[in-house]
Order: structure tokens, then C-alpha cells, then sequence
């Protein structure tokens, strides 16, 4: 098989391969580095005279922006918090988001290519193995045959768990809601900061799409906005208006 590395088709392959795993590497670290989002000091004690309820949370002793939790794990208040994941022994919020959501993208075009390309291989062994009437010269090749077929069968599991997991994700975003908040809302209800898919989106993965591959966050990629204040759907500000006694 050495020989075959240096052929063109499987010099392209490991490339492209090696791209989206290294974008996979940094994406993993920037989920577990990056702080998902805390409260500002002193956020919420200065509101002059505006009379929405606000949130305290006592186990921080701080105010709770809109969208933000407290996570019982961190021990702290996450802005825009989505859920905490063990994976990355980190909270999903704010600052990571993007992140996440790019470190599930790169993982699926991993495994895609490693399904993709080790069918034709996966075929080519079991026809040798089952034209050849004698194996017994061949056991490192049903042994290395066998590992294959194994690495084969656990990246189609995991490419069939991720496909309803990052489509779960990509929705919730293009939503605007995060997975806490789906948990609350009623059936068809749509996220009162719904402001457009596009807009969505842009809050989470930033206003330049040429960036959005990138796993950092400069300038031009970062989130849009502060996690802190929220733009929302001024016609679904008025109906929850209507609705209070």
C-alpha cells in the first residue's frame, strides 16, 4: 500500500482529508479554550428607567441578561448559553457556538471521505479474499482487512448519529433559539429574536461568509453582537405585549 500514497488521486484525497482535520484539531481546542460568555460586572444595576423584569441569580449574585443561564457544572451564568457538553468539558454559548457548530461540520466531512473512499478498497479486499482458495499466506491481510471493516462500520455509525445531531444544530441556529430554549417553547412558536435566517446566522458565524470556515475569531468572523443585548422581532415583542394582563 506505501506505493500507493504517492499517486496523484491519493495525494488530493490525504490533502483535502488532512485540511478538514486540522480545521477539526483547532475547532476541538477553541471549543474546550474559549470562554462561552460571563455576565459584565455590574451588568443590570444601572437600568435606568426601564420596568421589564429582570433575572437575579443567587448563586452568582448577578443579573441575568436575556438568553443567559446558569450552569450548575461551570458554577457560573453563560451568556446565550445552548447546553453543556462533556466532550469539551465546556459550556456551548455565546463566544463558542460557532465553534461547536464548526467542530460537528468538520468531524462529518471527516468520516464522509473515510466512508467514501475505503468502499472501493472494502470491495477490492473481499474479492480477493473470496477468489482466493488459499489464505494461509494471507493473514496479515485478513487481519489488516478485518481493522478496516471495523473502521469502515464505526464512521457509517457515527455519520448516521451526526446527520439528526447536526441537523438538530443548524436548524436551532437558523431559528435563533438555543437547545434550552427549545426545550421551553410551545409547538410552532417562533423565537421572538428571530430576525431573518440570514441574520440568524450572522450572529452566531459573523457577517463575512468567506469566514465562516474559519475556527477563530478575528475581527471580521467574530459573532455579531455582545451576547448581552439581543435585536428582536418588534411584531413578537407586541403580541407578548397584547397578551400580558
Amino acid at each position: 500500500w506505501l506505493p500507493k500514497l504517492w499517486r496523484a488521486d491519493a495525494v488530493v484525497i490525504l490533502f483535502v482529508y488532512h485540511m478538514f482535520f486540522l480545521n477539526l484539531l483547532a475547532s476541538f481546542y477553541q471549543c474546550v479554550m474559549t470562554d462561552p460568555g460571563l455576565v459584565p460586572p455590574n451588568w443590570g444595576f444601572y437600568m435606568g428607567d426601564e420596568t421589564k423584569r429582570r433575572r437575579y441569580c443567587k448563586m452568582c449574585n448577578v443579573w441575568k441578561p436575556d438568553r443567559t443561564h446558569h450552569c450548575s457544572i461551570c458554577n457560573r451564568c453563560i451568556l446565550n448559553m445552548d447546553h453543556h457538553c462533556p466532550w469539551i468539558n465546556n459550556c456551548v454559548g455565546f463566544y463558542n457556538r460557532k465553534f461547536f457548530i464548526q467542530l460537528l461540520s468538520y468531524v462529518y466531512l471527516s468520516l464522509t471521505i473515510v466512508v467514501v473512499f475505503t468502499i472501493p478498497e472494502l470491495y477490492h479486499r473481499f474479492i480477493e479474499l473470496t477468489q482466493d482458495e488459499d489464505l494461509s499466506n494471507k493473514t496479515l491481510y485478513c487481519i489488516t482487512s478485518v481493522i478496516v471493516g471495523m473502521a469502515f462500520g464505526f464512521s457509517v455509525l457515527l455519520l448516521c448519529t451526526l446527520t439528526n445531531f447536526i441537523k438538530f444544530h443548524t436548524k436551532l441556529v437558523l431559528e435563533n433559539y438555543t437547545t434550552i430554549e427549545n426545550l421551553e417553547r410551545e409547538e410552532g412558536a417562533k423565537s421572538k429574536f428571530d430576525i431573518g435566517r440570514r441574520r440568524n446566522w450572522e450572529q452566531v458565524f459573523g457577517a463575512k461568509a468567506w469566514l465562516w470556515w474559519l475556527p477563530m475569531h478575528t475581527q471580521a468572523s467574530r459573532p455579531i453582537g455582545d451576547g448581552v443585548r439581543w435585536r428582536v422581532h418588534y411584531t413578537r415583542i407586541i403580541d407578548e405585549d397584547e397578551e400580558c394582563p
